[in-house]
């Protein structure tokens, strides 16, 4: 069992995401302007979502050196660990595996070990999820997601 004082768990997540906050807002500054004035170009949603994350990195940062520095967090396992490898390894597979591969594999483990599902309702599930979003996404709001294994091996 992890036990960290909660200002200090706090104060290290504001870091963290002060740190991703400032390399969103530096990379939209890198992108191309708009084509037409008025009309938001590719880095503006980067740069407002880069901006969020940077306010709320700064909230945190005065929350938890304000916050009581007695208290203690306690974490009973690993599934926070579990979680945030689990997205990092999704995000080093989303190319290579593709959008479905890669999605469904992320959430099949996270129904069966995050929720605690049974494989058997688990895989179908995330199965059935993955195909909606990419049919969502690549349908209805005309996103180009990549094709990865699936399509070297459905497309060759």
């Amino acid at each position: 069992m992890l036990s960290i004082r909660n200002w200090v768990a706090e104060l290290l997540t504001a870091l963290f995401l002060g740190a991703v906050g400032l390399f969103f807002l530096r990379a939209s500054m890198g992108l191309p302007p708009p084509e037409e004035p008025g009309v938001p170009g590719s880095g503006t949603v980067p740069m407002i979502l880069g901006g969020f994350i940077t306010f709320g990195a700064l909230v945190l940062l005065v929350r938890s050196l304000l916050r009581e520095k007695s208290e203690r967090l306690q974490s009973t396992g690993f599934k926070p660990l579990f979680a945030l490898a689990s997205l990092i390894v999704g995000a080093a597979i989303f190319e290579p595996a593709g959008f479905l591969l890669s999605t469904f594999l992320f959430l099949s483990a996270g129904f069966t070990v995050l929720g605690e599902a049974d494989w058997r309702k688990a895989l179908p599930a995330a199965a059935l999820m993955s195909t909606l979003l990419w049919l969502v996404f690549t349908k209805l709001l005309g996103v180009g997601l990549p094709y990865g294994l699936i399509g070297e091996v459905l497309f060759r």
